[in-house]
């Protein structure tokens, strides 16, 4: 994902955030998405790039500890199965999805009928049964990914053969049913859309909170990792990058309900923050506070300030 920079056309932030695609007459189409690869993050541990959001790969003696499944239908999950195969032919026994958005969950029921156990949190499966109001769930145009067959209230612990795996939810962040994955012995961590190489999004219609969302980072960190897998981005992220990411988010959350307590209006709060932090514009307006999200996020902030 490149960076993106800040524009003022509506169509355009509203397919930047929806990730639709959108082509403006007299504009070259969009390139075609770049195609799976693996690569090797650590021994035993790949990240599968393309074909949606980031994959990570746990290959242990006794199967394959799967974060995240592409989109939805029957050739990315074909695709990322060969790429699976291509550094072990262990089958894929356990699973974890970090949030409901189908480039990450399309696939859920695919490796369920292959056998695997697949564990999110308990807000992915609310987000999968009432959607966002922008489409950004489950109500994406290539359908709607199955409900996990297991779920979890606060963490979740999986060993398989020499690998000893947990699942955590921190806070509302990226949405309501955000997990991030810890591969403690090899001091790795796949955040999801949590964490991201270029702008981040915030979705508030599926859950996601600005105020939480530096909170969640800031658990995260707490954890024992040098390495993180972004859910979007080609490579892995090291500790710093994660740590100037959250604190990019602080900064953002503190500035937004300073002005909000000094009584700045949601037709200007926008352009303030941007005055005063212009080193986050474009990195917080295309996903967190574009023109058809900003009266949630004024209404969070209100709430807040009360």
């Amino acid at each position: 994902m490149s960076k993106t920079s800040f524009v003022t056309i509506p169509a355009i932030v509203l397919a930047a955030t929806l990730g639709a695609s959108v082509q403006i007459q007299g504009q070259a189409p969009a390139p075609a998405a770049p195609p799976m690869a693996i690569k090797q993050v650590k021994p035993g541990l790949y990240m599968v790039t393309g074909g949606g959001g980031n994959s990570t790969v746990r290959v242990t003696d006794q199967g394959v500890i799967l974060v995240d499944t592409k989109n939805l239908g029957d050739a990315p999950f074909n695709d990322l199965v060969a790429q699976i195969k291509t550094v072990t032919p262990q089958p894929v026994k356990h699973v974890f999805v970090t949030h409901v958005h189908q480039d990450h969950s399309g696939n859920i029921g695919r490796f369920i009928k292959a056998g695997a156990d697949v564990i999110t949190y308990e807000g992915l499966k609310r987000n999968l049964e009432t959607g966002g109001a922008d489409g950004k769930g489950y109500s994406a145009p290539a359908g709607k990914p199955d409900a996990p067959n297991v779920t979890f209230a606060r963490d979740r612990e999986v060993r398989l053969g020499n690998a000893t795996v947990k699942a955590y939810h921190f806070a509302n962040a990226h949405t309501s049913g955000d997990a991030v994955v810890h591969f403690a012995d090899l001091r790795v961590i796949a955040f999801g859309d949590e964490l991201v190489a270029a702008t981040p999004n915030c979705d508030l219609p599926n859950g996601g909170s600005v105020l939480t969302y530096p909170r969640a980072i800031a658990d995260a960190l707490k954890l024992d990792w040098d390495m993180a897998i972004p859910g979007h981005g080609d490579n892995p992220m090291p500790r710093a990058e994660v740590e100037a990411y959250q604190r990019k988010w602080q900064a953002f959350t503190n500035k937004a309900l300073e002005l909000r307590k000094k009584g700045v209006a949601k037709e200007q709060i926008r352009q303030q923050i941007q005055a005063e932090l212009p080193e986050l514009t474009p990195w917080m307006t295309t996903g967190v506070i574009n023109d058809m999200r900003l009266d949630a996020f004024y209404a969070e902030l209100t709430n807040a300030t009360k």
